[in-house]
């Protein structure tokens, strides 16, 4: 059987070139037996007229043998969708207008899917850039089943070093930056300090020179780096020969030993990678790692989990001798392997999703739109589809007929929705926040072109149930008495449903850019707890040997500011290390006098200089702010916060307390927000002149310091003269990001913002597109009963009467489509509980708004249709068709 059908595929095949010859030697072997039949008809006596037709008669009809014959050496199916093709494709030339509609409508659709696929595609499917980035894992801490980013210390990838059973190599960073010295003005530059095995776990190899050694990854090792390929471009000419060469990082001479290929993305942004070792000199041995490891071959992320869940308890046992964790706390928590990509995308996981499900609904109510109106065009083509039938197309051949019409349809939404994509995506990263994952990867690829074919196929079919259903369902007939014209209630009550359709999916994306709205307008209210108008930032680093002295860095900043006051329109100025307001900071573990072991915490910290406060606006509540008799030789002192306060003394007056270390707790001040939509952290502030930069030199790296101005003007305008007196006080000193703290303020809501602002667009485009369906069904119903509301008014009915005929029609459409989308907004809206801020996922205020705008407009939809049905002729309706 499969020779067979072998030998006929290859007998098609063959036949394919010789297909007019074949066609030729097929109508002359038909005439050649009909001349033979009406031969031996005339030998037999017959008039040669007569047997001429007595041969036709029995030999049957020849365009059907022919179609047999041609069975045997064409692909049929090929044929017919060959023929299906082209007719569809005059059909939607003879309709221009139908057809512009329809395409526009699905481009909309389609090109607004694809630009967000390609989103979730970039940041969430498109595989890491390294070798094998399924087998890449961070090692994380499970707490109550949820995974929680964790940083450890050099001691503590020495634990995980040595119980590495499940991996192949195991490797640790931590970000830092460095001065680059050496150029004509001085250069920050991104660096990521990394453990020997870092780039073989990523299985990628330095274009020039060599990896990392393991004796250069240690405590008093050579200080080596690691180029990018952009630095080296930038910076070293390409020059090869920078290999072996050194270069001054924060005054500190180090040995370049590799270059790495165009194109590689470090796990962290990086402009250089030097060794992480160096670390463990730093208090508490270093405490800010991350840990990566490489799975082995025959290793799962499962298994490899549950080997370190195995060793949660003797991890607890080793570095928390004292048993500071409760058993409860203890038994909540586990270490489990994480893919990395997972981790790097975590936060934007279930935003990104929520898009994709809500352009997904845009994308079904353009198709119910598209379905009405095939549904209204193949209303007037029944005498079309009755003919064909009686000619001897069956039903399936018809609705075939339909569904090619359709995808075609879909086909051409498609391309033109690709122009649209390409567009979009565009505007959508210009909109995006700077710190979205995998940015680069965001393009229109071959996947998003993929995702384009499939969304357009399938939405040519989806649009095309409807009316093929109907088109099957059709009386013969009637339809050819009716002339096509009539007989379409059946039309109408689907029509009708599939506007309820469209209402209530539009009520669902609504909701949903409601409560996000809400969400961002809670935010934008919320008290930061300082006052971020007319406040420059300007990051600098003070790292170095040259930055060694506390003292020497207190007289630099006092310097610094003394000039920067100086200048006209200037309020105040003040520096602040261990990071701003709404981004991550310092983070220490505090004791109070007096207390137990078991009562230490975990605090926010922050370096600063006494008009920090003044500056930024934040309420002193109780005791002193910092002076400048605040020195290194003087009674150490710190300033906490509220909810350090509220949270840690129990009801105690602050100020006097001492921390075991020996600082006084001199004033309290107002909560300062880490995030907007969580509470104030508990927060400790370190005056400047007293804070050991020797013994925590290399900690300095991990975050900026910057130099805050307060002015009475635009603060931006300031910009030259602040970068001016701040080089005049040291002028190697590198200046970095400068920012206004509204723009500070404005980033930290960033991918809020980004996400509200395209929900609420697919909701106002939904509705639209709900108003406009709404209108066909009214339009196309009014058009079918003219004669009707030409009788009514006849009868002695008024305008008001038929207005509100049909308004009362429409509105029993939107109310049904309010009931569902409202059913269907409360099973869904619970997946946006993550996002949300200030507002419930099933907050009535929100639903009632939504419910209300809808009917308003649907009703507005309506009323155009009702007053033109209202308008009509008695006359001229009585004596419509």
């Amino acid at each position: 059987m499969f020779r067979e059908w072998l030998n006929a595929l290859w007998f098609r095949l063959k036949s394919l070139p010789r297909r007019q010859q074949l066609e030729h030697d097929l109508d002359e072997e038909l005439e050649f037996h009909l001349a033979m039949s009406q031969q031996k008809l005339v030998e037999q006596g017959m008039p040669p007229e007569e047997a001429r037709y007595a041969a036709r008669r029995a030999f049957g009809n020849p365009a059907q043998t022919k179609e047999t014959a041609r069975d045997l050496w064409t692909f049929r199916f090929l044929e017919t969708l060959a023929q299906d093709l082209r007719y569809g494709l005059r059909q939607l030339r003879r309709n221009p207008g139908f057809t512009a509609v329809a395409v526009l409508t699905l481009a909309l659709g389609i090109g607004a899917n694809t630009a967000i696929f390609s989103i979730v595609n970039g940041v969430l499917l498109e595989p890491l850039p390294y070798y094998e980035p399924q087998q890449i894992v961070q090692i994380s801490l499970l707490y109550r089943g949820q995974p929680r980013n964790m940083n450890f210390s050099a001691r503590q990838f020495d634990f995980w070093k040595s119980h590495a059973e499940p991996f192949q190599e195991l490797a640790a960073t931590t970000e830092v930056g460095f001065n680059l010295g050496g150029a004509s003005r001085p250069e920050r530059v991104k660096a990521l300090r990394v453990s020997s095995g870092y780039f073989r776990l990523l299985g990628v190899a330095p274009a020039l020179g060599r990896e990392f050694l393991q004796e250069e990854d240690r405590t008093g090792g050579p200080d080596v780096a690691i180029l990018s390929h952009v630095l080296w471009e930038r910076d070293f000419g390409a020059n090869p020969k920078v290999i072996g060469r050194s270069i001054p990082l924060d005054g500190m001479p180090f040995t370049v030993v590799g270059v790495m290929p165009a194109g590689f993305e470090s796990t962290s942004p990086a402009d250089l990678w030097t060794t992480i070792g160096q670390v463990s000199k730093t208090i508490g041995g270093g405490g800010n790692y991350t840990v990566l490891a490489r799975l082995k071959q025959n290793v799962s992320q499962t298994q490899a989990s549950s080997y370190l869940s195995s060793l949660t308890r003797p991890y607890i046992e080793e570095f928390d001798p004292n048993h500071e964790l409760s058993d409860k706390v203890a038994k909540q928590i586990s270490f489990a392997a994480f893919p990395y990509s997972y981790i790097v995308t975590r936060s934007q996981r279930v935003p990104l999703l929520v898009l994709l499900g809500a352009i997904g609904f845009v994308l079904l109510i353009a198709c119910v739109n598209v379905a009405n109106l095939q549904m209204a065009r193949a209303a007037t083509r029944n005498r079309e589809f009755a003919i064909r039938s009686a000619m001897g197309a069956g039903r399936l051949r018809i609705v075939r007929q339909v569904f090619t019409e359709n995808v075609l349809l879909g086909l051409l939404g498609g391309a033109c929705g690709l122009l649209l994509a390409y567009w979009g995506l565009h505007s959508l990263l210009a909109l995006a926040p700077t710190d979205l994952p995998h940015a680069a990867h965001i393009a229109l690829d071959g996947w998003a072109l993929g995702f384009t074919a499939l969304v357009a196929m399938l939405s040519g079919i989806l649009f095309g149930v409807a009316p093929a259903f109907r088109t099957s369902r059709m009386d013969l007939s009637e339809a050819i008495k009716e002339g096509g014209e009539r007989g379409t209630s059946g039309r109408y009550r689907l029509g009708s449903a599939l506007a309820s359709a469209e209402v209530s999916l539009s009520l669902v994306l609504l909701v949903g850019s409601g409560l996000l709205l809400g969400t961002f307008i809670h935010l934008l209210h919320i008290n930061p707890g300082f006052d971020p108008h007319n406040v420059l930032s300007l990051q600098i680093w003070t790292t170095g040997p040259q930055f060694k002295s506390g003292t020497g860095l207190a007289n630099l900043y006092e310097d610094a500011l003394r000039r920067i006051r100086t200048i006209p329109g200037v309020q105040s100025a003040a520096v602040v290390a261990a990071g701003l307001p709404l981004e991550r900071g310092g983070n220490d573990y505090v004791h109070i006098a007096g207390q137990k072991d078991a009562e230490g915490f975990s605090a926010d910290y922050r370096e600063i200089t006494p008009a920090y406060f003044r500056t930024l606006g934040i309420p002193l509540l109780q005791g002193r702010s910092f002076t400048m008799a605040d020195s290194a030789d003087t009674q150490k002192v710190i300033i906490v916060n509220a909810a350090f306060a509220r949270e840690h003394l129990h009801g105690r007056d602050p100020i006097g307390e001492h921390l075991r270390s020996g600082e006084e707790i001199v004033g309290v001040v107002g909560d300062v927000k880490s995030h907007l939509d969580e509470p104030a952290p508990p927060t400790f502030f370190v005056p400047m002149a007293q804070v050991n930069y020797q013994s925590d030199q290399l900690f300095q790296g991990w975050f900026p310091t910057s130099v805050l101005v307060r002015t009475g003007q635009n603060p931006m305008a300031l910009t030259r003269e602040v970068e001016t007196n701040l080089r005049k006080a040291d002028p190697h000193l590198p200046i970095g990001q400068v920012r206004t703290m509204e723009e500070v303020l404005s980033q930290s809501i960033a991918f809020r913002r980004f996400l509200m602002t395209l929900i609420t667009a697919f909701g106002g485009f939904s509705l639209l597109l709900a108003a406009v369906g709404l209108y066909g069904v009214i339009s196309y119903s009014m058009s079918r009963r003219t004669h009707e509301i030409g009788i009514r008014m006849a009868l002695g009915a008024v305008r008001g009467d038929v207005l509100k005929m049909v308004i009362g029609q429409g509105l029993k459409l939107v109310l049904i489509g309010v009931v569902i989308g409202v059913a269907e907004a409360l099973a869904l809206t619970r997946f946006l509980s993550s996002l949300l801020y200030g507002v419930k996922p099933s907050d009535p205020l929100t639903f009632i708004a939504v419910s209300l705008i809808l009917i308003a407009v649907a009703l507005l939809a309506c009323y155009i249709p009702a007053r033109r049905a209202a308008k009509v002729d008695p006359m001229v309706a009585l004596r419509y068709e």
